[in-house]
């Protein structure tokens, strides 16, 4: 695999997927592409956007962005992983779909929050959308702080009751 395409989204959930591609990458010639699609400023809440300040901006949000990537780079130099950062506006799954072939990525690598049933379809899944749709093989990596969290909670309403 020379060049992986892990899409981020400032969480560390999304980050589980780096584990899983770091090892993919594991010779000289091989790159991440580290990649965070940002959303553009809906016309419709442009007036919230003026009141809440120059922050919400789609220019402060794609630096906001940059800067977060550029440490998830700098980490992985740290081990010894090359890696290039890119930063895109618009719906996460099409950019991730659009970013695949413009980085000649072999792989895109990435997580999911591995929803299920109603919350699937009312919030949708940009891992979903980006599997349907890839003309490339799809990583996906599950994340398991939701299982852990379920598990608490669960042993938690056992004592109660």
């Amino acid at each position: 695999m020379r060049t992986v395409l892990v899409p981020l989204d400032g969480s560390r959930l999304a980050e589980r997927a780096l584990a899983a591609a770091r090892q993919l990458v594991a010779h000289d010639e091989s790159v991440l592409v580290l990649l965070q699609v940002v959303a553009p400023v809906n016309p419709v809440h442009l007036d919230r956007v003026v009141r809440t300040g120059p922050g919400r901006t789609l220019a402060a949000r794609r630096r906001r962005a940059g800067r977060y990537l550029e440490k998830v780079r700098e980490r992985l130099a740290r081990r010894g992983v090359r890696a290039r950062i890119r930063v895109r506006a618009g719906d996460p799954a099409t950019e991730i779909l659009r970013a695949a072939p413009a980085e000649r990525a072999g792989l895109i690598a990435m997580s999911t929050h591995g929803r299920t049933g109603v919350r699937r379809v009312l919030l949708g899944s940009v891992a979903e959308a980006v599997v349907r749709r890839a003309p490339l093989p799809v990583l996906l990596v599950r994340g398991a702080a939701r299982r852990a969290s379920r598990r608490r909670t669960r042993a938690r309403t056992r004592r109660a009751g």
